[in-house]
This record gives C-alpha cells, sequence and structure tokens, in this order.
C-alpha cells in the first residue's frame, strides 16, 4: 500500500513538471539521462586493449575470468554496443573480446534503466559507443596471448569499407586449464536420525577450447536510411575431471571412506544474429527503427560418477526478438518515445541415465530420472515515455506493460503443463536538477523483473556429489524489484564524484534453500517472501597529476532476507560493504601500470554466512612499433587470495564449505594494428596527452 501511494505521488509529480514545461519551454530537447559515462582518453586512460579491459577500469564494474560483466555484484547487467543489445543470449565475452580500445568513444553506465528498456534488466545496462568512421575503415589487427598453466590466447580482426558498404569479420581462439578444489564438513543431527559426519574433498581439472567468428555489415542507403547486420557464432569443448573424497562417520562409528572419479566432458555451439534498420525523417529528432535478432544453440554433455553412473544431457534453445521502436520531438521541447516487442525464449533438456547393475555387470537405464524438460515463454511488451528540459532540470516519465506467457512441461506427463501468466506494469522516473555549471542532483525510480534461468527450474537431479544433490524448481516465480535512488554528482575536468542512497525492494526473491532428507542435502529454489537492500554509494576518479590517476566505488548497505514463508527459522539481516580502487600509473614513455584492489565484507545468505574476500590484480603494458603495437603483462589475483567460503547452522544440520580455484594467472599478451587506427583523433590524443608525463622520463 504504501509503495502504490508512493508510486501515485511521484507520478503526478512528474505529469505536473509535464504540464509546467509544455507551458514554459522552448527550443530542442535532448532525451535526459542519469547515465555515468566514460570517454576514453579522460575518464578511462589506457594504451591499448579491448573492450574488457576498458569495463575493467570503469568503478563498481567487474569482469571474471569467463567474460561475465556484472555491475553493483550484480551479473544481470545487458551489454548494449552502439545503443542496440550485443547479444540475444546474454553471453557477451567473445563480444567484447573483438571490440578494440582505439574503437570506443565512450561507455555508459545506466543503473537504473527506463522503461524504453526491457523490464528485466535488474543489473543496469552498459552501453559501449564506437567511432563510426572506425568502422568503417580498412583494418586489420592480430592478437597473441599465453599464460600460465596452459592458457592460449589468438585473434584476427578485418574491417573493409567500399562505398557505402561497411563490412568486419572477427575470430578469436582461447584455451585454458583451471584447477578447482572443494573441503566441506557437514553435520546432521535430525531428530529422529544418528548422528552423521561427513567430511569431503575434491580436486580437479577443467580446461575449455573456444572458437569465436564474428561477422557484421552495414549499408547506407542514403542519409536517412541503414541497415545493420551482425552475427556471432561459438563454439566451445570442455573437459572437466577430479576426485571426490567422501568419509562418513555414523554416530561414534568407523570411518567409512570412499572415493570416485568425476567426469563432465561437453560442447557447445551456439549462434546469434541481429538486424537493425533505421529510418530519420527531414523533420528534427524522429527516426524509426526497426531490429530482428535470434539466438540458437545446442549443449551436449556426458558425465560419469565413479562406475555408478553415467549420464548423457542434451539440450537445445531459440531465441527470438522483435522490436520497433518510434521517437519524435513535440511542441515546447517535449520528446515522445514508444515502441513495441516481441520475445520468444525456447528450451528443451534431455536427461538419460544409466545405472551400474552388480547383478550384471553391466549399465541399465534409470526409468525413473529420464525424461525431457520443456520450456517456452512468450512476452508482448509495449512502452511510452516522455521526456524534456527546461533550464538545468530535465525529467522522463515512461511506463511499459508486458505481457508473459510461460508454459513448462515433462515429456513423461505431457498433460501436466505448469502455465504461469502474467500481466504486469513497469514505470519508471528520471528526474535532474542542475545546481551549478558542474553539479547536479538526481532521482531515479524504476520497476523491473527476474525470471529465472533454466539452472534454476530445471527438474533434474545433479547428483555428481550424492551427499549434495542440486534440483531446480519449474514452478518458479519471477521476482519483481522496485529500484529508487537519489543523489549527488560533480563532474570536473580534474575529478568526478557520484554519491547517492538507494532502495531495493525484492517481491518473490528465488533463493538456494537446502533441506535433509535421510542424511543427504537437497539444494533447491523457493520463492521466500521478500529481501530489501538499502545503502549509501560513493563512486568517483581523480586525476593526481600528468602521470597518475585513480578511480574507486565504496557500497555500504544494509540486507534483509525475509523467508518465513518458506522456513520460520529462514530471516537474516546484515550490515556489508564493497569496495574497488584502481591506479592508472605511467611510468615511462609508452608505458601503463594498472593496479586494482576489490573487496567484499562477509555477508549471509538465506541460511548462513559467506566470509569477506579480496583481490587484487595489475598489470603492465608497453606501447611499440610506433603506436601499432602493445605488449601487455598481467597478473590476477597477485596476492592468491581469492576463495569461497560459507557456513550453515540450521536445526537438523550445519555446514562449512570451502571453494578455491586457480585463480593467479600470469599472462603475456601482443597485439598489433594495422590501418583505420583512431591514435590520430583528438580523443586519443587526449588519452595519450593525459598520461604524458612519466616517473622515469
Amino acid at each position: 500500500m504504501l509503495r502504490n501511494l508512493l508510486l501515485l505521488i511521484l507520478l503526478s509529480y512528474g505529469t505536473s513538471l509535464l504540464a509546467q514545461s509544455q507551458k514554459e519551454h522552448s527550443g530542442s530537447s535532448k532525451p535526459p539521462s542519469n547515465n555515468d559515462r566514460y570517454e576514453i582518453g579522460k575518464n578511462i586512460k589506457i594504451i591499448d586493449g579491448n573492450a574488457i579491459d576498458a569495463l575493467k577500469l570503469i568503478p563498481a564494474v567487474d569482469v571474471d575470468a569467463d567474460g561475465v560483466v556484472s555491475y553493483r555484484g550484480n551479473t544481470g547487467v545487458q551489454i548494449f554496443i552502439n545503443n542496440r543489445p550485443a547479444s540475444q543470449s546474454g553471453e557477451y565475452g567473445p563480444i567484447l573480446e573483438q571490440i578494440l580500445i582505439d574503437d570506443i568513444e565512450y561507455i555508459d553506465i545506466i543503473s537504473n534503466p527506463s522503461a524504453r528498456y526491457d523490464a528485466d534488466g535488474t543489473g543496469g545496462i552498459i552501453n559501449i559507443s564506437t567511432f563510426s568512421a572506425n568502422l568503417k575503415s580498412s583494418s586489420a589487427n592480430i592478437l597473441l596471448g599465453t599464460g600460465t598453466n596452459d592458457k592460449y590466447d589468438a585473434g584476427i580482426g578485418l574491417n573493409k569499407q567500399d562505398g557505402k558498404l561497411s563490412l568486419n569479420l572477427g575470430y578469436n581462439y582461447k584455451q585454458e586449464n583451471r584447477y578447482t578444489s572443494m573441503d566441506a564438513n557437514l553435520k546432521n543431527f535430525g531428530e529422529d536420525e544418528p548422528f552423521k559426519n561427513t567430511d569431503q574433498q575434491y580436486y580437479g581439472d577443467n580446461n575449455f577450447e573456444k572458437h569465436n567468428l564474428s561477422l557484421g555489415g552495414q549499408y547506407d542507403f542514403n542519409e536517412k536510411n541503414s541497415l545493420n547486420v551482425a552475427a556471432n557464432l561459438v563454439w566451445i569443448d570442455w573437459g572437466r575431471y577430479g576426485d571426490l573424497t567422501t568419509i562418513e562417520t555414523i554416530d561414534q562409528g568407523r570411518p567409512d571412506s570412499s572415493s570416485v572419479y568425476n567426469t563432465n566432458v561437453g560442447q557447445k555451439f551456439k549462434v546469434d544474429g541481429r538486424l537493425d534498420y533505421l529510418h530519420t525523417t527531414d523533420r528534427e529528432g524522429e527516426e524509426l527503427a526497426m531490429s530482428l535478432a535470434f539466438a540458437a544453440g545446442d549443449v551436449d554433455v556426458d558425465k560419469t560418477m565413479g562406475t555408478s553412473e553415467y549420464n548423457n544431457t542434451t539440450a537445445t534453445f531459440n531465441n527470438f526478438a522483435f522490436q520497433t521502436d518510434y521517437s519524435r520531438l513535440l511542441g515546447n521541447g517535449l520528446r515522445l518515445e514508444t515502441g513495441f516487442k516481441q520475445t520468444y525464449r525456447g528450451k528443451s533438456q534431455g536427461l538419460y541415465v544409466l545405472d551400474y547393475d552388480e547383478n550384471t555387470g553391466g549399465y541399465i537405464p534409470n526409468e525413473d530420472r529420464n525424461n525431457i524438460f520443456n520450456y517456452n515463454e512468450h512476452v508482448t511488451a509495449g512502452y511510452a515515455m516522455v521526456s524534456g528540459n527546461k533550464n538545468k532540470f530535465s525529467y522522463q516519465v515512461g511506463v511499459r506493460v508486458e505481457q508473459t506467457f510461460i508454459r513448462s512441461y515433462l515429456e513423461s506427463d505431457p498433460s501436466k503443463v505448469y502455465e504461469n501468466d502474467y500481466f504486469k506494469i513497469y514505470p519508471s522516473l528520471n528526474l535532474k536538477q542542475g545546481l551549478g555549471e558542474y553539479d547536479n542532483v538526481f532521482f531515479s525510480y524504476s520497476r523491473k523483473v527476474q525470471r529465472p534461468g533454466m539452472r534454476m527450474i530445471n527438474p533434474f537431479e545433479d547428483t555428481s556429489n550424492p551427499s549434495y544433490i542440486q534440483q531446480g524448481n519449474p514452478e518458479l516465480d519471477a521476482t519483481f524489484l522496485d529500484i529508487f535512488e537519489i543523489g549527488y554528482a560533480i563532474n570536473k575536468e580534474k575529478f568526478n564524484i557520484k554519491t547517492s542512497l538507494f532502495y531495493k525492494l525484492y517481491t518473490d526473491p528465488a533463493r538456494w534453500y537446502t533441506t535433509e532428507e535421510n542424511g543427504v542435502m537437497i539444494n533447491t529454489v523457493v520463492n521466500m517472501e521478500k529481501s530489501v537492500d538499502a545503502g549509501w554509494e560513493v563512486v568517483g576518479d581523480l586525476t593526481l597529476n600528468d602521470w597518475w590517476s585513480i578511480n574507486g566505488n565504496l557500497s555500504i548497505y544494509y540486507n534483509m532476507i525475509d523467508g518465513t514463508n518458506v522456513d520460520e527459522s529462514v530471516y537474516q539481516t546484515s550490515y556489508n560493504w564493497n569496495a574497488g580502487l584502481s591506479s592508472n600509473m605511467k611510468l615511462w614513455k609508452g608505458s601503463q601500470f594498472l593496479l586494482t584492489y576489490k573487496y567484499m565484507s562477509p555477508s549471509k545468505n538465506p541460511q548462513g554466512d559467506v566470509k569477506g574476500r579480496y583481490f587484487i590484480n595489475a598489470s603492465l603494458s608497453q606501447s611499440m612499433m610506433k603506436g601499432q603495437g602493445s605488449l601487455i603483462l598481467s597478473v590476477d589475483d597477485v596476492l592468491d587470495t581469492q576463495q569461497y567460503a560459507m557456513t550453515r547452522n540450521q536445526p537438523t544440520f550445519s555446514e562449512d564449505k570451502l571453494y578455491d580455484w586457480e585463480s593467479k594467472v600470469v599472462r603475456l599478451t601482443f597485439r598489433y594494428r594495422i590501418g583505420g587506427g583512431n591514435k590520430t583523433t583528438s580523443k586519443q590524443k587526449g588519452s595519450q596527452e593525459q598520461l604524458g608525463g612519466a616517473i622515469f622520463n
């Protein structure tokens, strides 16, 4: 009730501002934005690299070893390139690796996206804007890299323009091997069960080979019409091999020890593409955009759990989206934006299990587990927004409506179909008031949705660890978020600071929840009552002198998880803080030394505690060959401190678990570019000039 009242007040306020602007404002309108813009050469000072390297220099943004991007710790962030979604399937790493620093003009961070964007963009949006002249020039680039413990990278990119037609082609290869380990202690002490103590250790190797091929082109029919085509193909082969040792002790009996060798070998093929058409008119600010996007792929995985079980998992997915957007300037400087989007997501996953039969000495099918799970989702959406500005005040008021249809079922019982249909309204409001030449205050509100992924809803049991079985929940509901942010920002030549208060209310949050059944832990996903994140954040960057700049972020927040609808004991509160600091130094001519520190404080999950963790990354780059080449030496997790440790103490069990992996990696990378470079542009010159001084001349 309180939330609805607040929404009514906010929208009423926005409507009154709209009416006032219609009466008072004149002149052209520019869509207002609370975006944080990071320009290459100004806020992001980097000699060479790709989009991933640039993102790592932005406060509160992180990219892990697998190319997964997170913002404020949320991996639900969406990546756009030139205001278009980079991938329909949500796999951004291979695409980001092929965008070179020389091609990037700036990067926008949209922390609270408006109604224009999909409602399931809960982690915000990162938009990478490239130089159009660069993408239309003739150029070639190569990449060669190696890392400790059998890690290799190679890539080539080609760009060619011929009149109105521009084409680009890229290929990347990556091979890696990493060790992983797990140490766990589990105690079961239910009232009607004997006391059982279980100690487990796992050590294994994860290796993969990844091939990525990208194709793209743009054709400019004339000044008012253009067509853009892009496609991306990914092929991955992987193997995971390891020993799981288990020691069980029941009451004060004799320990029972066992060891199994598990394997997980698979391959994945994925292709996604999009077609974008843009039409502008003679009327200022009027444009029509249409896009068609698709993604399809399949996965095939073979697993063995010692000699007791063999299983094969096959999966296919098909995603499709059609979108049209229209915008124009209205009278009195107002801008109207409206659009429609139709999305379809289809997924099918099959499981075939063979169990070892001691009587026959062979394997027999497990008919109780063999099945196929099908999931289909249709989302029809439309939005409308009005924006404008008057003097130093700008606003953006929008609303998005979405109708979702979900059908899922197991082929063993096709008559039992789970249906989940819902119609929701997602309003958004952005306000900004300039105070002086360099500073402003801002407020934003939006409503979002988190739809569960396949891993959360897949009902098949994962028995890789017989003491700890994981299973999805096909009847899981979506999570809805209300996000508020109010803050102050100042942007000057030598420093930029943004500080804000935020509040996030999660309704029906989906969380992993563990129960005990006959001494075995069953981990599944349930919708809990609600969750809250509320706190304060500050981000900024500072140029100390002509050879040294720093940037950082600090977030202090309160977290509450209420799962009393599932279990009366599931109610957790905690105060957490995360911090990051990056130092960028020029040691001598053509060099760049980067040092990054990140810290995550202890936190709580619905049933336990997660220990704090930190890591430090470092890299040294040297420009060579008259600026066309560069050599980069980097060290991930310099102190080898990355681990994940958690504890849980529940009425019938307790658990301590520690995950470790090969996070400390030393890499040497060489990049070379021929033609088409943007080194001569004012933006890139600014980057070199701002790093113009050096500690050692």
